[in-house]
């Protein structure tokens, strides 16, 4: 009979050996200090509802749970996933983009992808491993929203009466462009209200924006096609391009959003990235000047502006934004929204629009790559748009996120405390940024250095700080903030 036992080095961890004798290790390869061993999920089965990088995403957050992965470990490569499991980067990608925006990764400039330092792992039981519930996020954390608003009650209904309508056939049939009543309604009272009109044929409901935006490359992109993104942006959107081949051509952002007398050096571009209502992460909002330069561009060139629209729902202008550039160029315009940086991020519920005959082409890749929307979740989303519900609660979030600003600005000393997007935006003396946001980090505060997200590494001496805390939590925060920032705050000479 043969010898089923498992033999674990001496040098493995309890982690690494339950990963071992369970049979989740599919290799090992030479880890360095601090980054993760290949242990990988050799079962790998797409999610009922999510496909594919939703079964990696909750792989990976397992072993998050179960410490095998502890707080500061570096995750492999998406390259690596992807080699390792044989699936595709860009399906690697999304699923530890997802890991980032549900806090349980985090992004470190230049150096990878970590387990996130605010989770602490529970002691080992002998009897009984349990996983530990995960760590709240910091206050300050960038991917922090304000769920203390959200309505959950309402929402617990809405849910509970979409499974009441569903009927299992139904989960079978399930349209892959989305619940036509949600588009429907998306198309009526989200799109509508904002100047763009739009069929709900146009509109594709997806699991993320990252999806939408994969999408969206998958379709129109090919090998070594030109794509002009802000300077700085998400660092996860520089790296799905370029597993879909595309050569990044980095624009310098400034007060008044993307520079677009650079436009001239992009002419060739296939796609232009942009945040013009609210820029992610400065919160600058793109002139009437520069959009206008923008859409010339798209026009003459026949290149497409994807129109990342995810924070412009709260603006905090007095005057109200500006038109989306989908409703001022529809033709050569995609926009992406999505629902889950608005309610809460477990929703998986985003959306784009695009001109038919391009949302056409994008059904049809959603249909075979692309992750799908719960329904219910879809249902119940509906239901909450429809009621008002939604409305309402942009209204609260708008000044709730003004009501934080100022507490956070008072705070440190910050003159002013305008701006935009769901962060406040701190400037600080030059070359004092990366210390501060580690100190920030050390303090279990949370908060980023602005040049994490730039490659140009030209937009730094900006300190990052998320509002989503409750004000309680902020006040409770406010001196040690104060200690950290207020004597690094820039001065006027500084300039």
């Amino acid at each position: 009979m043969p010898d089923c036992r498992i033999t674990v080095a001496p040098k493995l961890d309890r982690g690494v050996a339950w990963a071992v004798s369970s049979g989740l290790a599919i290799g090992m390869h030479e880890a360095g200090r601090g980054r993760a061993p290949a242990f990988l999920p050799a079962d790998l089965r797409p999610d009922p509802q999510g496909g594919l990088y939703q079964g990696l995403y909750k792989r990976l957050r397992g072993f998050i749970l179960d410490g095998v992965w502890p707080a500061g470990t570096r995750l492999p490569s998406s390259r690596a996933l992807a080699a390792d499991l044989k699936v595709s980067r860009n399906t690697a990608i999304l699923a530890v983009e997802q890991l980032i925006a549900d806090g349980w990764a985090e992004s470190r400039s230049r150096s990878g992808v970590y387990v996130s330092a605010a989770l602490a792992a529970k002691p080992d039981n002998a009897a009984v491993r349990s996983r530990p519930a995960p760590a709240e996020l910091p206050p300050l954390a960038l991917q922090r929203p304000a769920t203390d608003l959200f309505p959950a009650q309402i929402w617990k209904q809405l849910q509970a009466a979409a499974w009441a309508q569903i009927e299992p056939q139904r989960l079978l049939t399930a349209d892959p462009a989305g619940d036509l009543t949600l588009r429907e309604t998306v198309a009526r009272l989200v799109c509508a209200p904002r100047g763009i009109r739009c069929q709900p044929d146009q509109i594709l409901i997806v699991s993320s924006a990252a999806m939408a935006m994969d999408l969206v490359a998958a379709t129109l992109l090919r090998p070594g096609d030109r794509v002009v993104l802000e300077d700085p942006c998400r660092p996860a959107l520089r790296q799905l391009l370029r597993s879909r081949g595309a050569r990044i051509c980095n624009l310098p952002v400034d007060g008044d959003g993307l520079d677009t007398d650079l436009l001239t050096d992009a002419a060739d571009a296939r796609l232009a990235c942009v945040t013009p209502l609210v820029q992610f992460p400065t919160g600058a909002a793109m002139s009437a000047g520069r959009r206008a330069a923008l859409r010339q561009w798209a026009q003459q060139s026949r290149g497409w502006i994807v129109e990342d629209d995810r924070d412009a729902e709260l603006w905090f202008g007095s005057d109200g934004p500006p038109l989306p550039l989908a409703a001022e160029e529809p033709e050569r315009t995609i926009l992406i929204g999505s629902f889950n940086r608005l309610l809460f991020p477990g929703l998986c519920v985003a959306y784009l629009v695009a001109p038919m005959p391009i949302a056409e082409r994008l059904r049809s890749a959603h249909a075979t790559i692309g992750a799908r929307a719960s329904l219910a979740s879809q249902l119940a989303l509906q239901g909450f748009i429809a009621e008002g519900h939604f409305t309402r609660l942009l209204r609260q979030r708008r000044a709730a996120y003004a009501e934080r600003r100022l507490l956070l600005s008072e705070a440190i000393g910050l003159p002013g405390h305008s701006g935009n997007g769901l962060q406040l935006v701190v400037p600080v003396r030059p070359g004092s940024a990366p210390i501060l946001a580690a100190t920030l980090a050390a303090e279990r505060l949370g908060g980023a250095d602005l040049d994490q997200f730039s490659e140009s590494r030209r937009h730094g001496d900006r300190v990052l700080l998320g509002l989503g805390a409750p004000p309680d939590q902020l006040r409770a925060c406010a001196s040690r903030l104060n200690r950290i920032l207020s004597p690094a705050l820039a001065c006027e000479s500084d300039g």
